[in-house]
């Protein structure tokens, strides 16, 4: 049985309006674009933000046991109280009961399941929006419904998109329909970057508004030196070339090409070392077999403690696999590799060409040419004036443009 909150006193007429953000994704070890974005948002607004425990969200050594782990956190998500005391970086964290697919696909199939799930999950947050007086609701996850909801300005986001090659043509026709329906209902749709704002146009006639993912910078720009000393001591890496592969590294993200050209690339640079950073369970087996040849994985790190991993590596790289699903991302770690003052090597997704940042060498995913890659790297500096390509991408400074139109006046 949930256990409902206390009334919401209202709010004073002269008060921040209210906004609730649903995060595609609610993770603390991770960047989780929505909830930078609602950290930032503060200043305009009394922010809110949604908690759950998420199934998807979880790494195990193998696929049985993280479909086990899936479901128990799956499980103990439905059962979930109602509860929004706590409060993290000036905004309101709210937990409540949520329905997760995983839990009926065997019975309803995916497409059902998560129709039901979100049916009843819009019927959970529409109590939480009326006690709350949420003025202003910015969506990313369909667990939640997409229908427009009375007296409440509702904005959406699309972070991210699918590889679409892999779906049958009238699959892709009811997702492409349900992006429509999603537009027709919010004030807004924020896209993540201009190649899928033009995806959108083409294939859905949305006329999407970009925003692209940042970074902190000035988090990322104040490491002290002897903090990155510290963990190349600790991590046996003082005096070596360290090439780093910072994120959450699933099946897509290319470990085996960034391992293999490491490999290809020691005899003409024998002080380099391989620093995988983050959750790799796809790859454990690949990485424990090089242990020896200095390909280095960490694991999961706190995320108070990832700016020192961008500052201790000397080279960033990027090889996730392009696929429709890539090429219409904006990586968050490019920008962060950037804001770090580091070079990277990345695959030639559709963003990075357009940028065409200086720093940024494309390299198409092949062994021989990432080789060659890393060694041209070696011999790049950083210039003081690539400190200004990430200026536009300040978490901050997109948190003001994206309540610039969610502040402006409604046209309805």
């Amino acid at each position: 049985m949930t256990r409902a909150p206390a009334p919401v006193v209202p709010h004073p007429k002269n008060s921040k309006p209210r906004l609730l953000v649903v995060p595609h994704l609610y993770a603390d070890d991770i960047t989780v674009r929505e909830i930078e974005l609602a950290r930032r948002l503060t200043r305009f607004f009394n922010v809110f933000l949604l908690k759950w425990n998420d199934a998807l969200h979880v790494d195990a050594s193998s696929a049985v046991l993280r479909r086990m782990r899936q479901f128990l956190v799956a499980t103990r998500s439905v059962l979930q109280s109602i509860n929004f005391d706590s409060t993290k970086h000036g905004v309101t964290l709210v937990e409540l009961p949520v329905l997760q697919p995983i839990l009926l696909r065997r019975i309803l199939g995916a497409e059902k399941a998560l129709v039901f799930c979100s049916k009843r999950n819009a019927r959970t947050l529409r109590n939480v929006l009326r006690k709350l007086e949420i003025t202003h609701l910015l969506l990313a996850n369909e667990f939640f419904g997409v229908e427009r909801i009375q007296g409440i300005r509702m904005f959406h986001d699309l972070v991210d998109w699918f590889p679409e090659e892999r779906v049958s043509a009238p699959q892709l026709e009811k997702i492409r329909g349900k992006l429509r329906s999603i537009s027709e209902n919010a004030e807004a749709v924020f896209a993540v970057s201009e190649p899928l704002c033009g995806k959108l146009l083409q294939d859905c006639g949305i006329r999407a508004i970009p925003l692209p993912n940042g970074s902190d910078i000035s988090r990322l720009r104040s490491v002290h030196p002897a903090a990155v000393r510290a963990l190349r001591a600790r991590l046996g890496i003082e005096g070596k070339f360290v090439i780093g592969y910072i994120g959450n590294h699933g099946t897509f993200t290319g470990v085996d090409l960034v391992v293999n050209a490491f490999l290809a690339a020691k005899s003409h640079m024998p002080d380099a070392v391989l620093l995988i950073v983050g959750p790799a369970e796809p790859w454990r087996s690949l990485l424990t077999a090089h242990r020896q040849s200095n390909v280095i994985a960490t694991g999961a790190v706190p995320p108070e403690q990832i700016a020192t991993y961008f500052n201790a590596i000397d080279l960033g790289v990027l090889a996730q696999e392009i696929s429709a699903g890539t090429n219409f991302a904006f990586q968050i770690k490019v920008v962060e590799y950037t804001a770090s003052r580091k070079c990277v090597v990345s695959t030639p997704l559709l963003t990075w060409k357009r940028l065409a940042w200086p720093n940024v060498i494309l390299a198409e995913p092949k062994v021989e040419v990432w080789k060659e890659a890393f060694i041209k790297a070696r011999t790049l500096g950083w210039r003081p004036e690539w400190d200004r390509l990430t200026e536009d991408y300040d978490w901050p400074a997109l948190a003001t443009k994206m309540a610039e139109v969610m502040l402006r006046p409604s046209a309805t």
